[in-house]
């Protein structure tokens, strides 16, 4: 059976807006799960939808074998959710929030402290534990939450996009807490739009744009997808787009040009027309940013 499942979902909203568009996928247990999308695309509505937040306008979708409409309740009995707008309560410290959020969840009182202790060893919060929330930076209040998730050791974690705000070492600790978790048999499903955060500790991911569903697979199954293995990055300023077309797909982001390339001799020949054309070029392997963009490209264009 798989933990998390949906089925045609779609969602519009109040004014015809549709956040979702026949989303269907299925996620396995004990897999770390990330959905990817600009600011937008859909993976709030569907998080909070598959958490029982939100109903759908249509479709079905079932976690670990519940209806989320008809069975809500014993959904809810079995995750833990960091929504994107929660804020910890600002009168009580790191270690009151854990521990009565646990006390909430019907744990006792020692196993309750035990498990705080726990999570606030593992996510670096131990200096702050006895401070209360409304003394702590923004990022450390987000760290106060992924604690609170993290400590219920629900099967189903879904977290919206839990390192908002976090500096790269805080990033680091939640990802490891989140791999950690997987290993244990525990299913998390988050959301996210680093790109990196995503290829880093990812099972499988999906790519979800303008509320439909573009791809979903493993991080393999996705580089599949394109002939492409190769990128440079190119500065825009005083070169023509039509002179590099010859060596792969070219795309312009901003200030900086992309030529994605099949193979290393198309590599090599970019390579020595930068050198005679004195062009300042960086070549690297194709990540999954490169393939993110790609998508999502061909689908506005299509």
């Amino acid at each position: 059976m798989d933990a998390v499942v949906s089925e045609d979902l779609v969602k519009i909203y109040e004014g015809g807006v549709k956040a979702l568009d026949s989303v269907s996928l299925s996620v396995k247990q004990g897999i770390v799960y990330s959905l990817l999308g600009r600011n937008g695309a859909g993976k709030t509505t569907f998080l909070r939808i598959m958490a029982t937040q939100l109903l759908p306008t249509s479709g079905r979708g079932h976690v670990l074998g519940y209806d989320i409409v008809s069975e809500a309740r014993k959904i809810r009995e079995n995750i833990a959710v960091i929504p994107q707008e929660s804020r910890p309560m600002y009168i009580l410290t790191v270690r009151e929030h854990v521990k009565y959020f646990l006390m909430m969840r019907g744990l006792p009182m020692y196993e309750a402290s035990q498990r705080a202790s726990r999570i606030i060893h593992e996510l670096d919060l131990e200096e702050y534990s006895n401070t209360l929330c409304m003394k702590l930076s923004g990022g450390l209040r987000r760290k106060v939450l992924v604690a609170m998730a993290m400590a219920t050791e629900a099967e189903i974690l879904f977290l919206d996009e839990p390192t908002t705000g976090l500096d790269p070492l805080s990033r680091r600790l939640v990802w490891d807490v989140i791999q950690r978790a997987s290993r244990s048999g525990q299913t998390i499903f988050l959301t996210t739009h680093y790109m990196d955060e995503a290829e880093k500790i990812s099972n499988e991911i999906a790519i979800i744009h303008s509320g439909r569903l573009l791809a979903s697979g493993s991080l393999e199954e996705f580089k599949k997808l394109t002939p492409y293995k190769l990128k440079a990055e190119i500065p825009a300023d005083n070169i023509r787009i039509e002179e590099l077309r010859e060596y792969g797909r070219v795309l312009k982001l901003g200030r900086r040009i992309i030529v994605y390339m099949a193979d290393e001799e198309s590599s090599r020949k970019l390579h020595d027309y930068c050198i005679s054309t004195e062009t300042p070029v960086a070549f690297s392997p194709l990540s999954l940013e490169d393939l993110f963009i790609k998508m999502v490209e061909e689908n506005e264009n299509s």
